[in-house]
């Protein structure tokens, strides 16, 4: 098939494009400037142009079959609520046979009161009612985000993994790569069109995970569990504060409503579509743990 990508030369989009193009599919994304920043992976058709354009998104899905929504950091909800319109309208003219949406963590079944939560309820409503053939795949927390570049340095420095959640509960975790498999399944399933399936459910703590990488590498290691305000603090250089803030939020909702993410029927969406995710030990051993 050709599928058309947002995101397809991020952390997210960039691994759901590896995916498909590993089954033979042929892949289309967009960006505001091609000649600007990580450059899309080999294979990739880009278009130019971003969401907030609905005549380049209708370029970009011209020819597709299905269609992939992960929706980036942006924290507003009118301009949330803007591009997926442009995303809707743009699959429906071109007559999109399967969308997936991606809603990048947990979907609640009702407004949160933090925004970062609240922006995926009302995207989710946007494609419910839209008239579109839609699969929705709900992941949990990024095991990679405890191996990004800015995260390595501290691990090996000071041989600790800092994160914001308890030591010792278990979370449902995901990596990117097995996020590119599940979507890989799914624009092969269109008779699953119409159910939210939550993906991923590697339930591990904070303590397994450090283990995992200590003998990954070779070296003891402790996990601190800190604040969630600390971690806020810590990603304003980087994100911003509005960002910081609601990525923070997806913390401190996990804090409040942990049954929520380890009641959920992971097994079901392992099933339907053939996908066992990567265990913590395989995954440490992936990662490249030098600061080069």
């Amino acid at each position: 098939m050709k599928v058309f990508v947002t995101g397809g030369t991020g952390f997210q989009g960039g691994n759901i494009a590896g995916a498909l193009l590993n089954e033979g599919h042929q892949v289309v994304t967009q960006k505001r400037d091609p000649n600007v920043g990580v450059p899309a992976m080999e294979g990739i058709e880009v278009v130019q142009g971003g969401l907030d354009s609905r005549e380049s998104l209708v370029k970009a899905m011209k020819g597709t079959q299905a269609a992939v929504y992960s929706f980036p950091l942006i924290f507003d909800m009118e301009l949330t609520k803007t591009y997926t319109a442009n995303f809707i309208a743009a699959a429906k003219q071109e007559n999109v046979g399967l969308v997936i949406f991606n809603t990048t963590f947990h979907l609640s079944k009702q407004e949160t009161g933090f925004l970062a939560l609240d922006l995926k309820v009302a995207m989710k409503k946007q494609f419910d009612a839209s008239g579109l053939n839609v699969i929705t795949l709900a992941p949990d927390t990024y095991i990679d985000n405890i191996s990004a570049p800015w995260s390595v340095p501290v691990i090996l420095e000071h041989k600790i993994v800092p994160y914001p959640i308890a030591s010792d509960k278990k979370l449902p975790w995901i990596t990117h790569s097995d996020l590119g498999k599940y979507v890989a399944k799914a624009i092969t399933k269109p008779e699953l069109a119409g159910q939210t399936l939550p993906i991923g459910g590697s339930l591990i703590s904070g303590n397994e995970i450090t283990a995992a990488i200590s003998t990954a590498i070779g070296q003891g290691l402790n996990f601190v569990s800190m604040s969630v305000n600390e971690f806020e603090q810590q990603l304003v250089p980087g994100f911003g504060e509005v960002a910081a803030k609601e990525i923070s939020n997806l913390y401190r909702f996990i804090e409040q409503n942990h049954n929520e993410f380890v009641d959920k029927d992971y097994d079901k969406a392992n099933q339907l579509l053939g996908v066992q995710p990567q265990s913590v030990n395989d995954w440490a051993e992936s990662v490249n743990w030098s600061m080069s």
